[in-house]
């Protein structure tokens, strides 16, 4: 409950701080290129998005390389070509990237270099953990569960990425203190689980043509999946070769690096036994955008940013889940309250058995009367306040679905109003690369992406503008010059259509109707349907 009132008082405040902007307000547009697509940097992705909510001068778009170089490179060229005002680079490799980001900075883009670096130079500054100090310290934590003697096994990250370079020489340094720790085997993956299991398959077999006797005590891999498909490949070996050494000896204890709080991540995985212990890799994303504004506002900042890292063992793991579950618990509320009501009646009713067994029958009634009486009061105290919670609730989702839909007009305006002076050369550019059929093909991906998404009430035109490649400033444009209308305006008719075919049929609620058709809140339904076709939605049903 405390965490949605903190989300509606942003809410609130971005409404505020957009419609007391003046015409002169700088609009910032920063360009992010990721360099892969995975759990940790959706969750990064996540709060940078958030982050915008409190900063509504900042535009995101979003890029992902799905781990091939050129595709990132072809991106931040393309970032750079339109002019983006900052560049977050996450680099898939330490050299390959340098000329693009060197572009960059030769037009005074300033250049964030986020979780791994790059040849270059003169970039802006950097953000990330010291992969180094996390190899080491897992280096020491690997020899102190071992006892300072063993051997170990570990799976280094993608050739060539500066965390995977880092990490490795980290631990090694670190193991190199120990001389009865040994590692016997290395492979290198490229962070996910199949490449760690198959890495780990490559080192076993190497190891059993050159001793069957083997043993492995711990296994480092560069990342939490990649530790756990090594998992994956010892357990199958043992399994296969129940006589063997490696079989016979202590169970192997395996380290990673990532520790992400979210369902089937590191945590769970250090909680449930599978992984031994893993170092937090954290994303900071807030942190990151403060980072992007001191840049573009002239404020100080600091060149290198080291986030702070800690080891998560089976010790601190639940604790950690607890801490990330809170906001989790506290939408289950109302939830409980209705348990709680629950309780409360059944307990009633033992009591009125007990009571029955043991009073005359004018005092059992008597009795009964006074408790049901208070259980009367007590359930209708309880549910209205439930009854008042939820017009509440449902209240403040209707102010905020208005509040952001009024955003994205006022951000459509706003376009409108710093685009006028060179409309008839958009207009004009939009004409030519939209003749010959274009507009048709346009239009099909426009509705297609629509049709698959309008029922969603988060859905945003920044959502639209990413599944079709488009900036939000390129599909307004398009989708105004074919249509005249904005795509805000065009996917609340789209809603508002959807929802008189519903209506018709007449054996769905209004309330139904409107949630089906995207929107969380049915009073803020209601008015839209009304201000479009002038009626309410409730003299639509037959």
């Amino acid at each position: 409950m405390k965490n949605s009132l903190l989300y509606i008082i942003g809410f609130v405040s971005l409404i505020f701080c957009f419609t007391s902007c003046t015409a002169e307000q700088k609009k910032y547009v920063i360009g992010v290129s990721q360099c892969s697509d995975d759990s940790w940097r959706t969750k990064l992705q996540q709060e940078l998005e958030l982050s915008t909510y409190f900063n509504d001068e900042v535009q995101l778009i979003l890029c992902s390389a799905n781990d091939n170089v050129e595709k990132q490179r072809q991106q931040i060229d393309s970032l750079v070509n339109i002019g983006v005002d900052l560049l977050i680079v996450s680099p898939q490799q330490l050299d390959d990237l340098s000329s693009s980001i060197s572009r960059a900075t030769e037009r005074k883009i300033p250049v964030i270099l986020f979780d791994r670096k790059s040849d270059v130079k003169n970039y802006t500054a950097f953000m990330g953990a010291d992969n180094y100090r996390i190899g080491q310290m897992l280096g020491d934590y690997a020899a102190t569960l071992l006892g300072d003697a063993g051997t170990i096994v570990e799976i280094g990250g993608e050739h060539g990425s500066s965390p995977a370079i880092e990490r490795h020489r980290g631990f090694t340094d670190a193991i190199k203190r120990y001389p009865n720790v040994h590692i016997i085997g290395y492979e290198e993956g490229n962070w996910k689980q199949t490449s760690g299991n198959a890495a780990m398959e490559n080192i076993l077999q190497r190891l059993e043509r050159e001793n069957p006797d083997f043993t492995i005590n711990l296994v480092f891999g560069g990342n939490d999946r990649m530790a756990e498909g090594a998992r994956e490949a010892v357990n199958r070996y043992v399994v296969m070769h129940p006589q063997s050494a490696l079989a016979r000896q202590s169970p192997v204890k395996y380290l990673g690096i990532d520790a992400l709080p979210t369902p089937g991540g590191g945590m769970e995985k250090v909680r449930d036994g599978i992984l031994t212990a893993s170092a937090i890799y954290p994303t900071h994303g807030d942190e990151l955008m403060q980072l992007a504004l001191n840049i573009l506002e002239g404020k100080a900042y600091e060149k290198n940013n080291d986030m702070e890292t800690s080891l998560v063992t089976s010790d601190n793991a639940n604790v950690l889940l607890l801490q990330n579950k809170e906001i989790e618990n506290q939408h289950r509320y109302i939830q409980k309250m209705h348990a709680r009501v629950d309780g409360i009646l059944s307990q009633l009713s033992v009591q009125r058995l007990a009571l029955f067994s043991i009073i005359f029958v004018v005092l059992v009634v008597s009795t009964l009367l006074v408790v049901s009486v208070r259980a009367y009061r007590t359930k209708k105290r309880l549910y209205e306040q439930l009854r008042q919670k939820n017009e509440e609730i449902n209240h403040e989702k209707a102010t905020v679905e208005r509040q952001r839909d009024e955003l994205e007009e006022q951000r459509d305006q706003y376009l409108d109003a710093t685009t006028k002076k060179e409309n008839a050369v958009v207009e004009g550019d939009i004409d030519g690369e939209l003749a010959d059929g274009s507009r048709n093909t346009f239009m099909e991906n426009f509705m297609q992406c629509l049709d698959e998404r309008f029922t969603d009430p988060d859905l945003s035109v920044e959502d639209i503008g990413r599944a079709m490649c488009l900036s939000r400033v390129q599909l307004y444009r398009r989708v105004k010059a074919i249509t005249g209308k904005t795509p805000v305006e065009f996917i609340r008719e789209k809603r508002l259509k959807e929802a008189s075919l519903l209506l018709t049929d007449g054996s769905l609620s209004v309330s139904e109707v409107a949630y089906r058709v995207g929107f969380s809140a049915p009073s803020y339904f209601t008015k839209c349907y009304k201000d479009f076709y002038g009626k309410s939605p409730s003299g639509k049903k037959k």
